[in-house]
């Protein structure tokens, strides 16, 4: 990225450095700009026009902008393509204020935290999971930001499941979820591509990964104490569930890094259980077409939109949990 003179480019090069990952809006009067690598990018990604700014330079920067009205839209379009957005306000009134305005990011919006709701789906939820890979199994937390859920679960091989059959268990958990994004340990990530190609073949998840450290478990036992203002996990059934406390207080992490806000409608934690209810695979999910039709995955002509006449969001939500797992 070349350094420009101006104290404003500066600026943005000094913020985006903190977020490499994700596309900047970086907010300028009524519009929020991008610029260079993210510039070119975006511009492709939401079918936009890319300018340049200094034309007459020898290396003009790239860059576009979308106005401030309608930023939810293209902030939307970006999100279902798998970007993180970075979303940089200006914190003065530029009326006031000589020189460069502060700036900072508000917030970073990725596939699996999203609260704006007219960003989500009606009656859908916008599962996040985060997973944590162990030599004797793996962990999973799953969140729904938008309404509170958070749910843990493990997949060990203590009960003499072979490493196949706990990828396969998983995998047809996150089918039954549809997770939006998937967190991921770096090391994970860099070493074990075959194992999320599987776990994420028939999903498109987004997927994402934080640094060892975030995983430990006593500084996610810790973090997830503070979250719940507790002494210990007992009265939500996990505390001896070391690899789901793993994940779990990962995913705390993840949100606050990116919200920036308390997470306060994030007040308690529940056990991910399936042996309460029948299993149904991926396969028996799509050949019944239970919630989408098969050949184009569409909820119109599925069960689930022909029995569908709830008028609540919540309500649509219960109704397709009920169809996917049918109880014993």
């Amino acid at each position: 990225m070349k350094n420009e003179t101006t104290p404003a480019m500066k600026q943005y090069q000094n913020i985006k450095g903190d977020y490499p990952d994700s596309i900047l809006f970086f907010r300028i009067g009524d519009f929020y700009e991008m610029f260079f690598d993210d510039a070119i990018t975006a511009s492709k990604a939401l079918n936009i026009t890319l300018t340049s700014r200094d034309k007459n330079k020898e290396n003009p920067v790239p860059m576009c902008g979308v106005p401030h009205h309608a930023v939810d839209i293209y902030i939307g379009r970006l999100i279902k393509k798998g970007f993180k957005v970075a979303v940089c306000e200006q914190m003065e009134d530029p009326k006031t204020v000589k020189g460069v305005v502060k700036r900072e990011v508000i917030r970073v919006i990725t596939p699996g935290t999203v609260l704006n709701p007219n960003l989500l789906g009606e009656k859908d939820n916008n599962f996040f999971v985060s997973l944590y890979p162990d030599q004797n199994g793996y962990g999973i937390a799953v969140i729904d930001i938008s309404t509170g859920d958070f749910r843990v679960a493990e997949f060990t091989d203590s009960s003499g499941n072979s490493h196949e059959d706990l990828l396969k268990r998983i995998k047809n958990e996150f089918l039954k979820l549809e997770p939006k994004e998937i967190l991921v340990p770096k090391s994970f990530l860099n070493n074990s591509d075959s194992k999320l190609q599987t776990l994420n073949s028939e999903l498109s998840a987004a997927v994402n990964s934080c640094e060892e450290w975030v995983y430990d478990y006593d500084y996610a036992y810790k973090t997830l104490l503070e979250q719940f203002k507790t002494v210990s996990l007992d009265g939500f059934g996990c505390e001896n569930m070391p690899l789901a406390i793993s994940a779990a207080g990962a995913a705390i992490y993840y949100f606050k890094a990116t919200q920036k806000s308390p997470l306060t409608h994030l007040y308690r934690i529940s056990l991910l259980k399936s042996d309460d209810f029948m299993n149904l695979d991926f396969s028996t999910q799509r050949n019944l077409e239970l919630t989408r039709r098969s050949y184009d995955g569409s909820k119109e002509g599925s069960l689930l939109g022909l029995l569908d006449l709830t008028v609540t969001s919540m309500g649509g939500r219960r109704l397709k949990d009920w169809l996917l797992k049918p109880l014993l």
